[in-house]
Formats: structure tokens, C-alpha cells, sequence
């Protein structure tokens, strides 16, 4: 009776801090509000205080890597890289043109740096090229989200939901590149060629215009620290070291490379680092670990249970679709939390479901303006730049390529477990 209770109180406290952080209560911020619903699930839950100190420091790899990709993103532009990526875009004059750039620099920077660093990287450099209201800026701007989300699958660290679950369900390096990779492969492959498709056609509306593009700082040393750590990441998962501490060393190396230009300007620390984000991610990993552990969630694992003892392409199409459908109403860093928590509840390895709840959770979140933080990211910068791409229109735009990536990547996925 009383573990029925508390596992109503902990769904309401799960159900309370979705819709608070859709719709910020009192101003309240979102680290605010996932960190009153951590503390309040774990002083209403099972964990104790010890269970949920505990919680917090196993998912010390994860902050750090949240941390890290904060440092390298402001490195990155005080390197220049922005700059540098906004002239080669300028260069070209038709619209296809700088749609596939963008589409081939995203999947570069997604793969190594993740998908929260793509529009970082890209929106100010695409509004620097391009006027806001211009068609080919829109679909390079469009261009650029989407590939944040459908080349997010490729290796553990190009989104940090991989890492949840390479983490959770100790996912060798090499399992992962079996198993995850070729459904990654097949997604950024489908949702590049859909894009690119349907982006408009001729000169770019704006080629000629003059813009003012100064680029100061060499490149060089700054590309040789995306090179590098995309060497250290490779590996360090070959030898099970932890990618956090990776990370956060690529941090330190892009600052170093953007001394070597000149003095550094402290607001684009300011502007990318955050210290909420790192309350906002362990807040919401005590809240669900909490509400898991009360039993408030018995009937998604029910449903998983159930998607398990189907046939592979069912489990694996099953379990992106219910990935999908929670990362776009509550976003997927929660909803692959909620996932990882309820899929790790019961004894196996899951890899059909896994491999399915993965490519749900990351190319399947980009159906929404909400389904991923990268997209979030993009929106707000967009908004900086003056255009204001809504709900709705986002919606329409995304339909298809997402729809095509998942499916590419599904069949992809569910061949790759057959083969292995």
C-alpha cells in the first residue's frame, strides 16, 4: 500500500515537472525547475540519501561531458571557426550549394563534437552569410538542425544520450559501431538526402551581396584539436576510458589553440558555459532514477517487456517509435533517462530494443521544436538573428527527412542485429 502511494506521489512529481518546464512557472528556469523535481522526488522517494549521492556521482562521466562540450563549443568560436565556416558559405552562390555544405560540416561536427555543438557552430555562421529572410538562408538554417538530430547516432559521444545508454547498458566500442552505427549510417545518409531535395534550387537569393567575413585567427591549430580529439575518442573507447575526461580535455586544448591566435574574449566563455545545464541534466537523472525505483513506471516496462519478445524489426521499430513519441512531448534527454531507467530495470541485454529506443531517441526527436536540446539551442539562436521559425512550420519542414532517417535507420539497425 505504501509503495502504491509513493509511486503515485513520484508520477506526480514526474508529471509536474514536464509541464513546468514547458511552462516556466514564476519565470523559473529550467535547471530550476529539474533540480526541484530531483530534490523532490528524492526526499519522497526509495533512494535515501545515500541511493540518490549516489546517483549523482555515477553520472560524473556524463557532467563532465556536458562540461567539456560547453568549453570546446567557446573555444571553437573564439578560435574563429565560426568565422571561418561563415566565409566558405558565403563563397557559394547557389542555394543547394550551401545546403550541402552545411549538411556535410553538420555530420563532421555532430559526429565528434556532438549534436548540441552543431548549431552552435553553424546558426551564426549561416545568419553571417546570408540574409535572415532569404530562402537559402532558411534551408541552410533548417539544413543545420536537422542534421544535428539525424547525425547524432554515429558514435557514443555525438550526442549525449548515446553515452547514457553506452554507459548503462556497457556497450563495448566496438558493440556499438556493430550494432548502432550502420542504423546511423543509413539515418544521416536519408535525412541529408531529403533535406538537401527539398532545399530550393538556383542561385542563393543573397549570392553577391557583400559581407564582412573577417577572419583573423589561423584555423590550423584549432582544426588540429577536432582532429585530435576525434583520435582520443576513438581510443579511448577501444580501451574503456572514460569519455567525460576526454572531453573535457578537448576543452582545454581548443582554449589553448585559441590563445595561439590572440587574446581571448571571456564573454564567449560566458555566453556557452553554463553551470545550470549540469544541474538541469543531474536533477532530472535523480527524478527518474527516483520515480523508477518507486515503481511509478511498472507499466512502460511492461509495454518494453512486451516489444522484447517480438520479432527483431518489431522491437527495434516498436521501441523508436516509443522513443520518438516521449522525446517530442518531453523532450529526449528526459525521455531517454525515463528509457534507459526502464530498460535497465529487467535482466538481459536488450540490444533490439536498445538499438531502437537509441534511433527514437536521437533522429526520431527531431519531428518537434522540443524533441532535442540542440534543437532548442537552434531556435534560440535563430531568434538572435532575427527570424522566427514557429512550432508549426518547424513541424511541416521535419516531417520527411525525419520520417525517412528513422525508417533508413530501423531497417538498418534490425539488419546489423540479424548479421551479428
Amino acid at each position: 500500500m505504501l509503495r502504491g502511494v509513493q509511486a503515485l506521489l513520484l508520477g506526480a512529481v514526474l508529471l509536474a515537472t514536464v509541464a513546468a518546464l514547458y511552462l516556466r512557472p514564476f519565470g523559473a528556469r529550467d535547471w530550476q525547475v529539474a533540480a526541484a523535481g530531483g530534490l523532490a522526488a528524492w526526499a519522497l522517494g526509495p533512494l535515501g540519501l545515500r541511493g540518490g549521492a549516489e546517483v549523482v556521482a555515477d553520472a560524473a562521466n556524463i557532467l563532465a561531458f556536458f562540461l567539456g562540450l560547453m568549453l570546446i563549443a567557446a573555444g571553437a568560436e573564439a578560435a574563429g571557426l565560426y568565422a571561418r565556416v561563415a566565409a566558405l558559405l558565403a563563397a557559394r552562390g547557389t542555394a543547394r550549394g550551401r545546403v550541402g555544405i552545411v549538411l556535410l560540416t553538420g555530420a563532421a561536427v555532430t559526429a565528434v563534437l556532438s549534436n548540441d555543438a552543431t548549431p552552435l557552430v553553424l546558426t551564426p555562421a549561416i545568419f553571417a552569410a546570408g540574409a535572415a529572410g532569404a530562402r537559402s538562408t532558411t534551408d541552410a538554417a533548417f539544413a543545420a538542425t536537422f542534421i544535428a538530430d539525424g547525425a547524432s547516432l554515429l558514435l557514443p559521444v555525438s550526442n549525449p544520450v548515446n553515452l547514457l545508454f553506452f554507459e548503462r547498458f556497457e556497450l563495448e566500442f566496438g558493440g556499438y559501431l556493430r550494432l548502432v552505427t550502420p542504423a546511423a549510417l543509413a539515418g544521416t545518409a536519408a535525412m541529408a538526402l531529403v533535406t538537401w531535395r527539398r532545399s530550393g534550387t538556383g542561385r542563393a537569393d543573397d549570392a553577391g551581396a557583400p559581407r564582412r567575413l573577417a577572419v583573423a585567427r589561423p584555423a590550423g591549430p584549432a582544426l588540429a584539436v577536432v582532429a585530435g580529439l576525434a583520435a582520443a575518442y576513438v581510443t579511448a573507447g577501444v580501451l574503456d576510458f572514460p569519455l567525460g575526461a576526454v572531453t573535457l580535455a578537448g576543452g582545454a586544448a581548443m582554449a589553448l589553440a585559441a590563445g595561439l591566435g590572440g587574446p581571448i574574449d571571456g564573454n564567449q566563455y560566458r555566453r556557452h558555459v553554463a553551470p545550470g545545464v549540469l544541474v538541469f541534466v543531474a536533477g532530472l537523472l535523480l527524478l527518474v532514477e527516483s520515480v523508477v525505483a518507486a515503481g511509478a513506471l511498472d507499466w512502460l516496462a511492461g509495454l518494453l517487456g512486451w516489444l522484447e519478445a517480438r520479432p527483431a524489426l518489431v522491437t527495434v521499430a516498436g521501441g523508436a517509435l516509443a522513443a520518438a513519441v516521449l522525446a517530442n512531448l518531453m523532450n529526449n534527454w528526459p525521455a531517454a533517462l525515463l528509457l534507459a531507467a526502464t530498460i535497465g530495470s529487467r535482466p538481459g541485454d536488450h540490444e533490439a530494443l536498445v538499438v531502437g529506443t537509441l534511433i527514437g531517441a536521437t533522429i526520431g526527436a527531431n519531428f518537434t521544436v522540443v524533441g532535442s536540446l540542440s534543437t532548442v539551442f537552434w531556435l534560440s539562436l535563430a531568434r538572435q538573428h532575427g527570424a522566427d521559425y514557429g512550432p508549426g512550420r518547424y513541424a511541416r519542414r521535419a516531417f520527411w527527412p525525419t520520417l525517412a532517417a528513422v525508417a533508413a535507420a530501423v531497417a538498418a539497425g534490425t539488419a546489423a542485429l540479424s548479421a551479428g
